[in-house]
């Protein structure tokens, strides 16, 4: 028996366990980015069973869904093209907007998207709709990371040299700052007034002023933030990366600061967040277990085994379930979330988290190398 046998059965036979809350699934699809495939793989949460294949011309990277009007957006990034998916998950157009893209974004109110490239170091405004260009900004150094504000504004960061940049999309105004480090990832605060970098040469955030980019304050870490995650109210912000076994909570508001470091398995990766309850999912970069943090109580309550690699985690929109891609095996695992409290063991002889392991409802393979997902409501 191979090990994902062994986890898609032990999986099953925990879900139908004594005590247990039975999974319902959700009325959607999970979309998963599969690299090595050249497509898109449509899970269906209802019955958590592969239900379509959708192929791409190249390696796809990143999904990037529009609630409000029920498309989709699929970026392949190495021949700098995006794909638009209509509600029904058909390819309905496609195109292409610099030799190489490696993010895009959709503005909040859904009628532009941006990319970066940095084939002549640009931010591209692209129309959701028709997928046009709308313009393209010159930017002064090769762009790594990229995120859109609450308020309309695009953020980019340059690695190694340090830059940022900040672009108000209504005036098309643009500000730059310089990080003294390697400036990596980038998260807007919620109300689009603060904009955090991480800086992972001295292992610091630095949090800038909106739009002027004056530093505000820099907060230094435990370890380099190679994994920024905000719970779904943006109220706390984690903090993950190599130098500690350990997460660090960043409160955003009020006075910058960090709240707390807390252990968090070995060698805390990627992460995501459920709302109710709130439980934090955080991969290990070095092994097989996915550590469940209860935000309110700051405790490692358990910890489940997922797979080889866990690469990369999301969350439905009802909490119900945790999404856990693995890039090496090829697999999607789920975990129950209800079944995380309501299947605790009461016997003070076994470990707080060993009944946690029944919380892993199933494993399935969806294909190769799956790199992202996002979980979209199935059409009406």
């Amino acid at each position: 028996m191979t090990r994902r046998e062994w986890l898609a059965v032990t999986a099953m036979a925990a879900a139908g366990g004594c005590g247990s809350k039975k999974g319902t699934g959700f009325a959607g699809y999970a979309l998963i980015a599969t690299a090595g495939d050249n497509s898109l793989s449509a899970v269906d949460l209802t019955d958590f069973r592969l239900a379509r294949t959708i192929r791409l011309n190249a390696a796809p990277g990143e999904v990037v869904p529009d609630a409000a009007s029920g498309r989709n957006y699929v970026l392949t990034p190495s021949n700098g093209s995006v794909h638009q998916l209509d509600e029904k998950l058909n390819v309905i157009a496609s195109r292409r907007l610099a030799d190489e893209v490696s993010a895009i974004r959709l503005i909040p109110d859904g009628k532009r998207l941006v990319a970066i490239t940095a084939h002549g170091r640009q931010l591209i405004e692209v129309d959701a709709v028709s997928l046009a260009v709308l313009y393209r900004h010159k930017l002064n150094a090769d762009p790594i990371a990229l995120e859109v504000s609450s308020t309309g504004h695009a953020a980019v960061s340059a690695g190694k040299e340090g830059i940022v940049e900040s672009i108000d999309l209504t005036t098309r105004q643009g500000y730059r700052a310089t990080v003294q480090g390697d400036a990596g990832l980038l998260r807007f605060r919620s109300d689009g007034k603060l904009l955090l970098v991480a800086n992972l040469s001295d292992s610091s955030l630095v949090a800038l002023s909106i739009p002027a980019l004056q530093v505000v304050a820099e907060l230094t870490l435990a370890m380099k933030p190679e994994n920024l995650c905000f719970t779904t109210d943006f109220g706390q912000l984690f903090v993950s990366g190599a130098g500690m076994d350990a997460i660090a909570i960043v409160f955003p508001y009020n006075m910058l600061e960090v709240d707390q470091t807390v252990l968090a398995g070995r060698q805390p990766g990627v992460m995501a967040c459920s709302e109710r309850p709130q439980y934090l999912f955080v991969a290990s970069t070095s092994g097989s277990g996915i550590s469940i943090l209860n935000v309110d109580s700051r405790k490692v309550i358990g910890l489940a085994q997922v797979g080889q690699n866990p690469s990369y985690i999301t969350v439905t929109p009802d909490s119900q379930y945790a999404l856990v891609l693995d890039e090496t095996s090829g697999d999607m695992a789920v975990i129950h979330i209800p079944a995380i409290h309501s299947s605790r063991s009461k016997s003070a002889a076994l470990p707080a988290w060993a009944s946690v392991t029944t919380s892993l409802f199933t494993v399935l393979p969806v294909g190769d190398r799956p790199v992202q997902a996002v979980v979209v409501p199935r059409p009406a």
